[in-house]
């Protein structure tokens, strides 16, 4: 089966979406990550969806903070250690991914007078 999954942070400052096919992804697959990275995570959620949640983490992070587009943070997943290729070849394909934004006007400052 393919689901897919679409992740917004920040009122929509930041977003992934990932097409999983579950026939390939399994759910014991996703328990051997979140094992592996020992995440902390609802237990009682199911596991593809636990990893997904952090994979978008992951991938809105790789993309803000090194300015990359989806394809390049598809590439940057092939060597990335513990992490499955975003690609769709074992069941996870990176569709998108828009990065956030930081703009000057969004800063809150707060300036005191020290004597």
């Amino acid at each position: 089966m393919i689901k897919t999954y679409l992740f917004k942070y920040g009122y929509n400052k930041a977003s992934a979406n990932f097409e999983v096919n579950t026939e390939i992804f399994t759910e014991s697959v996703a328990q051997l990550l979140l094992d592996y990275f020992t995440w902390d995570y609802d237990k009682d959620e199911n596991p593809i969806d636990a990893v997904l949640k952090k994979y978008a983490l992951e991938v809105i992070r790789e993309a803000s903070f090194n300015n990359r587009c989806t394809c390049s943070v598809i590439s940057s997943f092939n060597g990335k250690e513990g992490f499955c290729r975003l690609d769709g070849s074992i069941g996870i394909r990176l569709i998108g991914v828009e990065n956030f934004d930081f703009y000057e006007e969004d800063l809150e400052m707060v300036v005191t007078k020290q004597e």
